[in-house]
């Protein structure tokens, strides 16, 4: 499942309901928003999350929300007013601090519960059993992080991602934006640290590799650019890198490498050969630009290749320098990532930035 975030810090607006129609055709289908009235009006705040809540109730689309035990009470959210809450479109809560392991269980009979993922511990788990909680209705939703250097670790990660789904739980993860970054820092709102300023769909992929069931992205912009990526990649299991020409190349040359191609079924350990190159027509390719492939590098074995000239590969390990290979352009640093996630016989398109 993929997900969007809306912060109440501002009025809902047309803007923000053209927002959400965009996220929802490009196959969004939750919200996330936070709650957290430091020194808002109460009222206001209220206003916003229930005018949000019916903008995705209109929409078919579920709505947790971020909130604290101080908020909680601000806004008179309690056991007996979850029906009431859940009838202007907000589905879930979820809990930013530490609240009582009875208290969450309480909350769980009646509506979906986020619990920290990040920091809750095996012995709450444990304690939320014996409280009679409705674990159905309990994900393990981890925190993002604004400031750089202060994601949590991969490992650490996949460390509580497996404890969470020993007692059957959805875990939930962010990844950073590429646009409209959050303020006040603009630095992206991430779960994992080396994912900060990955393209979204490189952060996806890998969460869902590590275990993650539900995928919201953590800040309130993302670009025309990245949704294509994302849509592709749903309706036609294809990834879309994008690329920057190299110097010193031809800008024939370079537009020779853009397009589809498919990874062959036995993949390369250092590159990602491309199936079909050596058999499109090609112009003969004299050496031009053979220097060090760096990690990204996109290469045309040239005529010294004799019958593998015409071989288009992605560098996905640093490799030295070859006369018989001519580095033609570069995939651009967020869409790195995406070169190891290429499957075999996966197709995948090579676009300009």
């Amino acid at each position: 499942m993929l997900g969007f975030s809306i912060y109440l810090n501002n009025d809902i607006t047309s803007a923000t309901e053209q927002y959400i129609n965009r996220l929802k055709q490009n196959g969004f289908d939750g919200i996330f928003t936070s709650a957290h009235i430091p020194e808002e009006d109460p009222k206001k705040y209220q206003q916003r999350l229930f005018s949000l809540g019916n903008l995705a109730k209109n929409n078919n689309l579920k709505v947790m929300v971020d909130i604290d035990q101080v908020s909680l009470k601000k806004l008179d959210i309690s056991l007996s007013s979850l029906d009431s809450l859940k009838r202007r479109g907000i589905t879930g809560l979820r809990i930013d601090d530490k609240l009582a392991p009875k208290q969450i269980a309480e909350l769980s009979q009646k509506i979906e519960i986020g619990i920290n993922g990040s920091t809750f511990t095996e012995e709450e788990l444990k304690q939320l059993g014996t409280f009679n909680a409705e674990m159905k209705n309990i994900q393990a939703w981890f925190n993002f992080y604004p400031c750089p250097d202060t994601g949590i670790s991969r490992q650490f990660f996949r460390k509580q991602t497996q404890m969470f789904k020993q007692y059957g739980l959805k875990v939930q993860a962010f990844f950073a934006g590429d646009e409209n970054l959050r303020g006040p820092l603009h630095e992206g709102l991430p779960t994992l640290e080396y994912q900060r300023n990955y393209d979204p769909l490189a952060s996806i992929l890998e969460l869902k590799e590590l275990g993650a069931d539900l995928l919201y992205l953590g800040d309130p912009g993302i670009s025309d650019k990245a949704l294509d990526q994302i849509k592709n990649y749903q309706e036609t299991d294809s990834i879309i890198l994008y690329t920057k020409q190299a110097e010193n190349i031809s800008e024939e040359m370079y537009n020779y490498i853009l397009g589809k191609h498919n990874q062959r079924p036995d993949p390369a350990e250092h590159v990602v050969r491309c199936e079909d190159s050596r058999m499109h027509a090609a112009p003969r390719i004299t050496p031009e630009n053979t220097i060090l492939r760096e990690v990204g590098s996109i290469t045309l074995n040239n005529c010294l290749y004799e019958r593998y000239a015409g071989e288009i590969q992605l560098v996905k390990d640093a490799l030295t320098m070859n006369k018989k290979v001519n580095v033609v352009g570069k995939v651009t640093n967020g869409s790195l990532p995406l070169i190891d996630l290429i499957k075999p016989s996966q197709k995948f398109y090579l676009f300009k930035e």
